[in-house]
């Protein structure tokens, strides 16, 4: 499965403003591999349990995080990008 469309909520976009020019490399390289394969390994795609049931944690390279809801929408698999950030940032 890969994901067709990307759509972008106001806290990623924020979240995403304040990275390191690196780290934002880093997220457009994640998004990309999940573009063409959103089980690619070096994602490590899962599935948050809890509280976040239903949201999706992406790797995007070292502790960096990108967390998302996949849907499907008129047959195209969507990502909705709720948050970046490192792994403290995002889980306390």
């Amino acid at each position: 499965m890969k994901v067709e469309r990307f759509e972008f909520s106001r806290k990623f976009d924020k979240a995403y403003a304040k990275l390191s020019e690196r780290s934002q490399t880093r997220v457009r390289a994640a998004l990309a591999k999940a573009a063409e394969n959103l089980a690619h390994p070096a994602l490590r795609m899962h599935e948050l349990k809890g509280a976040a049931a239903g949201t999706v944690s992406l790797n995007a390279g070292g502790d960096l995080r990108i967390l998302c809801r996949i849907h499907e929408v008129d047959g195209l698999t969507v990502a909705f990008l709720e948050l970046v950030g490192t792994h403290s940032q995002l889980y306390g």
